[in-house]
């Protein structure tokens, strides 16, 4: 990527997607502005441009095709050879130990698990409602380029200005990389800041109340996270397609799954010792069949 004195990351129309949010009609339901959010994404597309304040006159387009040849063989590489291998085992494991979680009574009722169902539960009910359509879109947008900003202050960046409403949302920084572009698909920032504010909570309050408190929490903004990621990510997203949609979309989902097996295990729902054995177990499984797909494919052409 070309360097600039100052870059400013793709700006998100979150409008476009959304019209229907600055409409007066209280009664609108979120599944007709779902609709009209897809009909106006694909109606037209929307492509950000990389602008600077040193540059007022004309503005600069960037794209995954502007990398060198070499970096984008390497992304490709990287996300089909290593990537997408480890997030099938990752994702397989899962299944086995959420499986075998299933079967036992005792994980299923225990409180982390009930309560984070509960806020979950919650979450579907308020997102499938006729309310709060605007300000929980709005939730999503802040969260969305307040962790673009906190991820450019990781990477000891520098911000310089900042916007998040239903117009758009974008920051200016002279810095990005691929974890600056595609930390909010796979951070749930409103759920960490909820897990933050729990522990000073809990300094003070240490009652069974406050852990069902974290736990139905944890469940609502994990979801909020995961639906709003699941909606915005079909449309047409420079954050995704800048650094290569497939090798974005692949560790994007192999993040998530980690982050989801973090959250099992502060609900003491999953055993990470038998996690790395259904790991160990699967990756034999998948070499096997990887192995005979592979014989059988020469044998066709030889």
């Amino acid at each position: 990527m070309p360097k600039a004195p100052r870059h400013t990351p793709p700006h998100q129309d979150w409008r476009r997607y959304a019209e229907t949010a600055r409409k007066p009609r209280s009664a609108a339901s979120l599944g007709d502005m779902m609709r009209q959010c897809n009909r106006d994404a694909w109606d037209k597309t929307y492509r950000a441009q990389v602008s600077s304040e040193y540059w007022e006159d004309e503005c600069q387009e960037f794209s995954f095709m502007d990398l060198p040849r070499r970096t984008r063989f390497i992304r490709h590489a990287v996300a089909t050879l290593i990537l997408l291998p480890l997030a099938l085992i990752t994702a397989m494991s899962l299944c086995d130990q959420l499986t075998h979680a299933s079967g036992s009574l005792n994980i299923l009722f225990s409180i982390p698990v009930w309560y984070a169902l509960m806020g979950a539960a919650v979450w579907v009910v308020l997102g499938s409602s006729r309310l709060f359509t605007s300000s929980l879109l709005y939730l999503y947008v802040l969260g969305h380029e307040l962790t673009h900003a906190l991820a450019v202050i990781c990477s000891r960046g520098s911000i310089h200005a900042f916007k998040a409403d239903l117009d758009g949302g974008y920051i200016q920084t002279d810095k990005n990389n691929i974890f600056i572009s595609l930390s909010p698909y796979f951070l749930p920032l409103w759920a960490m800041l909820w897990g933050l504010v729990w522990g000073v909570t809990y300094l003070f309050w240490p009652t069974v109340t406050c852990q069902a408190l974290l736990y139905s929490g944890l469940g609502f903004w994990w979801c909020f996270h995961l639906f709003w990621t699941a909606w915005i990510i079909p449309k047409d997203q420079p954050d995704l397609a800048d650094n290569g949609t497939f090798f974005s979309l692949i560790l994007v989902y192999f993040a998530n799954l980690l982050l989801f097996l973090a959250l099992l295990r502060l609900f003491n729902a999953v055993s990470l010792h038998r996690f790395l054995a259904d790991c160990i177990h699967n990756a034999e499984k998948l070499w096997d069949v990887l192995r005979d797909l592979a014989m059988l494919a020469a044998g066709l052409f030889l």
